[in-house]
């Protein structure tokens, strides 16, 4: 099978129709759908059901957890999936009709490069307008994190090769519902690259309700995640004032988050200790916003 199309789900029965009917829609059928629900209360599980009854042109499977938060239905899908390939659409996103044929289009590139993990792509909102920028017309391969670096941040459809994704699935040692995604991704840097492409493969709406909504709360729930993300990034940047940066807010979620884990080890320590103090100032600004 080439694709895994992997949907994370949490009470959007008023969205995940439109995410399944632009599935039945595609053009190339050589995919499987998973839905994994993390404890959804609403009418999600009756819903699939009755899609499970019908005749389709392509397997659906569901499969329901316990409330864990994003991460832990990725890593879900992650151990029951069978593509080749792995592309998580959210339950609030849809795909134009030529967005599984456009991957397949990648597929022999992928798969001989055993230096790619996967491939990046655009994604546009409801109106058609692009979320970030397209890509510079150079930009054949790259990192998350050097597209970054480059100023080509926004919001990406990425397509992992399931064997290498399956080698960095989310840290789940935490209680916490959240972490931030660049946990991962940050982990793919120097070992593998992303195949670039324009394609648009994914159509957003973001919800009132949604993850995105408050991030200043979103973080001060998860501090251990994101004290996670920030103690990689202290080593992974090679910018003096980035790295002092990072270092001041790991040090916020080092406060905030009342546990051991996932403190920073690395080669600069001495910077995360003399900027501890400015962090009490973040933490004020954050708790206030």
């Amino acid at each position: 099978m080439l694709l895994t199309i992997f949907t994370p789900t949490y009470n959007r029965a008023k969205t995940i129709t439109r995410t399944y009917q632009s599935i039945k829609d595609q053009s190339c059928k050589d995919f499987e759908w998973i839905i994994v629900d993390d404890g959804s209360t609403d009418n999600t599980e009756v819903l699939v059901s009755s899609w499970l009854q019908q005749e389709l042109d392509f397997p659906i499977r569901y499969i329901k957890q316990s409330n864990g938060g994003k991460y832990r239905a990725y890593n879900n899908g992650l151990r029951n999936a069978k593509g080749e390939l792995f592309f998580c659409v959210d339950s609030d996103d849809w795909l134009p009709k030529d967005s599984v044929k456009q991957i397949k289009g990648h597929y022999d590139e992928l798969i001989s490069d055993k230096l790619l993990a996967g491939l990046i792509a655009l994604k546009e909102n409801s109106d058609k307008i692009l979320i970030g920028k397209a890509f510079y017309g150079d930009i054949k391969r790259s990192s998350l994190y050097n597209l970054e670096l480059l100023g080509q941040r926004g919001e990406r459809s990425i397509v992992f090769k399931l064997d290498v994704a399956q080698q960095f699935p989310f840290p789940e040692e935490t209680g916490e519902k959240f972490v931030p995604e660049s946990v991962v991704y940050d982990r793919f840097e120097g070992r593998y690259q992303f195949l670039i492409s324009n394609d648009i493969l994914t159509t957003c709406e973001y919800q009132d309700e949604g993850l995105s909504s408050n991030p200043y709360a979103l973080m001060l729930r998860n501090p251990a995640g994101y004290k996670l993300f920030y103690a990689q990034r202290i080593d992974l940047t090679s910018s003096i004032m980035n790295r002092i940066i990072y270092a001041i807010k790991y040090n916020v979620f080092k406060r905030l988050y009342n546990g051991d884990i996932y403190s920073y080890s690395g080669v600069h320590e001495f910077i995360v200790k003399i900027v501890s103090p400015f962090s009490i100032f973040l933490e004020i600004y954050y708790k206030i916003r």
